[in-house]
C-alpha cells in the first residue's frame, strides 16, 4: 500500500489533469495494485501496452531485433511499472520516454549478445512500401475494437444485473412523490432492459400514472440516478468510461 501511495503522489505531481492523463494514471495505479499473476492485471497491462504501441512518440526503428526488444520491454514494464518516476507533464509523454530508454537498451543488448550475427537491418523504406505498418495498425485497430466491444458488453451485463438486484435499494427508493410503485427500478426495467422495451407513454398507462408526471420525474431525477450508477460501475472499464 505504501508503494502505491508513493506512486500515486508521483503521478499526481506531473499529471496535466486532462481526461487522457487522468485515465492513464488510474490505469497505472490499477495495474500496480494487482499481483503480477492475476488475470485482471494482465488485462489491464494489455490495455496499457496498446496505448503505448499506438503512441507516435514510441520509438519505432527498422532494426532486426526491434520486435524482440519490444517484447522484452513489455515483460520488463509489467514487472517494474511501480518504479515509474515521471519527470515531466503529461504523464504519457514521461512514460513513453521511460519506455523508449529501456527499448533502446534492449536493442543494444540483443545486438551485443548475438556477437554481431545477423547484423543486417531491414530498410525502413521496404517496411513502408510493403504495407507492414498499415497491416500491423489495421490488426491492432481490429483487436482494440474487439476488446472495446467485449468491455462494453461486460459493462452492459454489470449494469443490467445491478439494476435487477438493486443491492443498495437506490432505484426502488427513487420515485415520484407517493408513488413507490413507480420507482426507478421498474421504469429502467421496462424502458431499458426488457426484450421489447416499452415507450414512456405505455409505461405510464401500465402504472396508472400521469404521463407528464413520469416524463418529468425521469428527466429530472430518474435518468440522473441510473447514469450515476452506470458511471460508477464503469470505473472497472476505463476505456468505456472515457466515452460516457
Amino acid at each position: 500500500m505504501e508503494r502505491i501511495d508513493e506512486l500515486r503522489l508521483r503521478l499526481e505531481q506531473y499529471s496535466d489533469r486532462t481526461p487522457q492523463d487522468e485515465l492513464l494514471c488510474e490505469l497505472i495505479l490499477a495495474i500496480c495494485s494487482e499481483s503480477v499473476d492475476i488475470i485482471q492485471r494482465r488485462k489491464l497491462v494489455d490495455r496499457l501496452f496498446r496505448k503505448l504501441q499506438i503512441s507516435p512518440k514510441l520509438s519505432k526503428v527498422s532494426h532486426t531485433y526491434y520486435l524482440q526488444a519490444q517484447n522484452k520491454t513489455w515483460l520488463w514494464l509489467n514487472k517494474h511499472l511501480h518504479e515509474f518516476n515521471p519527470q515531466r507533464s503529461p504523464i504519457q509523454a514521461s512514460l513513453v520516454t521511460w519506455v523508449n530508454g529501456h527499448l533502446r537498451y534492449r536493442i543494444q543488448d540483443l545486438y551485443t549478445s548475438k556477437n554481431s550475427k545477423n547484423q543486417s537491418t531491414l530498410p525502413l523504406e521496404a517496411l513502408e512500401t510493403s504495407g507492414f505498418y498499415n497491416r500491423c495498425l489495421d490488426a491492432l485497430d481490429l483487436e482494440i475494437e474487439r476488446i472495446d466491444r467485449e468491455e462494453k458488453q461486460a459493462l452492459a451485463r454489470d449494469i443490467a444485473n445491478y439494476f435487477k438486484g438493486d443491492p443498495q435499494q437506490e432505484l426502488r427508493n427513487c420515485h415520484p412523490r407517493n408513488r413507490p410503485d413507480c420507482n426507478c427500478q421498474i421504469i429502467a426495467q421496462k424502458l431499458l432492459l426488457d426484450e421489447s422495451p416499452a415507450k414512456m407513454a405505455t409505461i405510464a398507462r401500465q402504472l396508472n400514472i400521469n404521463e407528464q408526471t413520469i416524463h418529468s420525474f425521469w428527466r429530472r431525477t430518474g435518468f440522473s440516478k441510473i447514469k450515476k450508477i452506470a458511471v460508477k460501475l464503469a470505473e472497472k472499464y476505463p476505456q468505456v468510461l472515457a466515452e460516457l
